[in-house]
């Protein structure tokens, strides 16, 4: 689908973003199980670190702190840049058109952009069906027999969060939702 003429050998937008897109997930999928590895197998990595002396243990602990602090970062940016240049890519002038592609990019990222607000709402619902608030950090459950009022803050704070990540979710998609890719 060439939506306008461009030069030969010019990149359109829309290739640019799948381009970086692809790259992304490339190393999202390589970063994720090495960082779970890593992980999984940090123990008896240890134990062959922790018996040196003197630089080469201050060379070896730096390296697996690096590593360990790079990987998961990696991943996870790997994951949501690829995620937001797929989006850019569907709604972009490209050379080619992929629509089943097209269609489980934006689906996906519907669903990423709105989980977050989805999360609040859930446990919003749970908590006014179980009676108890719970935060993880710093731990503390309010429950509605025993202290009412940090109770409906906290739902009140659940709902007006999730409503504001669902406020920015749908604006962020408001634009694109009106338009066919084909459009843009």
């Amino acid at each position: 689908m060439p939506s306008s003429p461009s030069p030969a050998g010019a990149v359109l937008p829309g290739d640019r973003a799948r381009r970086r897109s692809v790259f992304c997930l490339c190393l999202a999928l390589l970063a994720t199980p090495a960082a779970v590895w890593l992980f999984l197998k940090l123990e008896s990595l240890w134990r062959h670190i922790e018996p040196l002396e003197g630089g080469v243990f201050v060379i070896s602990a730096t390296a697996l702190g690096i590593v360990l602090a790079l990987l998961p970062v990696a991943a996870v940016f790997g994951w949501l840049l690829a995620l937001w240049f797929g989006v850019g890519s569907v709604y972009s002038p490209r050379q080619r058109a992929t629509p089943i592609i097209d269609r489980v990019i934006v689906g996906t990222g519907i669903i990423a952009w709105f989980l977050p607000a989805l999360g609040f709402f859930a446990s919003a619902v749970y908590a006014l069906f179980s009676g108890r608030v719970h935060f993880v950090q710093p731990a503390r459950d309010y429950l509605r027999t025993v202290d009412p009022i940090a109770y409906w803050q906290g739902v009140g704070f659940m709902l007006i969060t999730g409503g504001v990540f669902a406020w920015l979710a749908w604006r962020y998609w408001q634009g694109k939702l009106h338009r066919s890719p084909d459009s843009a």
